[in-house]
């Protein structure tokens, strides 16, 4: 019975010493496998962080977006305001262009017309009582 014991115990040695053995042999694939876990986890790590300061600025940018597509609107009122005064205005320099022409030609018709009232003007001075 002794020796199944220390049968059992050189057996369990043996399996021992080759678990080892194939363990340490592939000690060089398990160094470079956590290495690269190492690495791929840093990665995950920083692209994580750079996922959270994208989201952040995404955030940041729609808002700004936001109030940019407001103060368009706000814009495009003013715009279509000053339009219209533009349109008066232009109105108001052809008027302005056009009684300047006038002013600047003499008028026969203008002319016969203040002859006849100047005329008028006198005969009723002449026709008054004193």
């Amino acid at each position: 019975m002794w020796w199944y014991i220390i049968l059992a115990f050189l057996l369990w040695w043996a399996i021992w010493y080759l678990a080892f053995y194939f363990q340490y042999e592939k000690k060089d694939v398990v160094s470079e496998l956590r290495k690269n876990l190492k690495k791929a986890n840093d990665q995950l790590l920083w692209l994580q962080d750079e996922v959270d300061e994208l989201t952040a600025q995404n955030e940041l940018f729609r808002e700004k977006t936001t109030e940019l597509l407001e103060k368009n609107d706000e814009l495009s009122d003013v715009v279509a305001e000053l339009g219209k005064y533009y349109v008066h205005m232009k109105k108001a320099s052809e008027k302005t262009a056009e009684l300047s022409k006038y002013l600047h030609e003499p008028d026969d018709d203008m002319e016969e017309k203040l002859e006849i009232l100047s005329e008028n003007e006198k005969s009723q001075v002449k026709n008054s009582f004193f």
